[in-house]
């Protein structure tokens, strides 16, 4: 067979700033793996535990027998975070430093505003617009410590990129309370359970765990429904990340696996490695031996805001045309925000099922 290739020699791309890590590439995370059922979706043991072990405290060491209860002056939430580590944070804060877009989007669905964020791209979506023009500093690989410090924060979150050992113990020089709020997953079986985790505990430091928990339990509802139509499609899919002009694609156990884990649609038999940041480049030929059935594409240029030939007309340059998807119109450029800068907030998982109706 040969191999016609979309126009980019294959090299590892540069990251991006606001890009995030894949399963498989980052500490293990606390929380235990366990089998993941579509339909019928069961919070982990790992989860329940972990929700059930945040706690309020007094100030003089008394414990609350309910995380429920509204924040006041002296009360800490006792958190257990993406690198094991309980931390002791005060009940609304109220100066909050977020290095991460997925615990700022997840924060400003429960109506929270921080104040600091990364630098971000052009282009945030319009629930994160206001922070265009807010306080920035640094990125999340490179925060500006000097400037954060100098803000005297409550609690400085830090996750994804930005949740890293070294980073965390550089900010445990001068705020009161670090936590890595990163989702971590060995495998897309436990992302959903992940995410809640980290969206109930961040509604409990603020006093909203019902509101979080509200928020999933939608999610899960929708993802479900989704799921049910996508299975009874008996559709296979595929899922492409364009660059450059290069197009790799990514398997069932990589960073997009939720495609199949989560929302219903059979892999096809291409044999795509199971774990990876930026999947595997494939040629045109591979849309037609193994043609998928619905085609999700990532514009990874657009999403960290480059200027390069659109996803779409590189596709279409191929033999993108034979494929069962392109003759379907089953063909879903997805939102680069929700699926690769933001993943694991309420807000993204929407959008992610949204994109995902338009290929029913």
């Amino acid at each position: 067979m040969s191999t016609t290739p979309f126009g980019a020699s294959a090299r590892r791309q540069a990251l991006s700033p606001n890009e995030r890590p894949t399963f498989g590439t980052v500490d293990p995370p606390h929380r235990k793996a366990t089998t993941h059922v579509k339909k019928y979706r069961t919070r982990t043991a790992g989860a329940i535990s972990a929700l059930a072990a945040l706690t309020l405290t007094a100030g003089c060491g008394n414990t609350e027998s309910s995380a429920t209860a509204e924040g006041g002056k002296g009360q800490t939430v006792s958190i257990t975070d993406a690198q094991g580590r309980e931390v002791e944070v005060p009940t609304n804060p109220q100066k909050v430093v977020a290095l991460d877009w997925s615990v700022i989007r997840t924060l400003s669905d429960l109506d929270i505003d921080v104040d600091a964020v990364p630098t971000p791209q052009p282009g945030l979506p319009k629930d994160l617009a206001s922070y265009q023009d807010a306080t920035h500093v640094g990125t999340i690989f490179e925060p500006d410590y000097e400037a954060i410090a100098a803000m005297e924060p409550d609690l400085v979150i830090v996750g994804s990129r930005s949740g890293n050992p070294e980073i965390v113990k550089e900010f445990e020089k001068f705020a009161p309370a670090v936590l890595d709020m990163s989702v971590r997953a060995e495998k897309p079986s436990e992302v959903f359970d992940a995410t809640e985790e980290r969206v109930v505990q961040l509604g409990t430091i603020f006093g909203k765990k019902e509101q979080a928990e509200g928020l999933m339990d939608d999610l899960d509802t929708q993802v479900d429904a989704v799921s049910d139509q996508a299975e009874a499609s008996d559709r296979t899919a595929m899922v492409v990340q364009v660059s450059d002009g290069t197009v790799s694609a990514y398997g069932p156990g990589s960073r997009f696996g939720t495609v199949y884990e989560d929302f219903g649609y059979r892999p096809t038999k291409a044999p795509l490695q199971e774990k990876g940041s930026h999947g595997e480049e494939i040629s045109q030929e591979f849309f037609v031996q193994y043609n998928p059935g619905v085609l999700f594409v990532l514009d990874r240029a657009k999403t960290i805001g480059q200027d390069q030939t659109p996803a779409l007309d590189v596709l279409n340059k191929g033999l993108i045309k034979d494929t069962d998807a392109a003759k379907d119109n089953k063909i879903v450029e997805v939102d680069g925000f929700a699926w690769y800068i933001a993943p694991s907030a309420p807000s993204s998982w929407t959008q992610m099922v949204s994109d995902v109706k338009d290929t029913l």
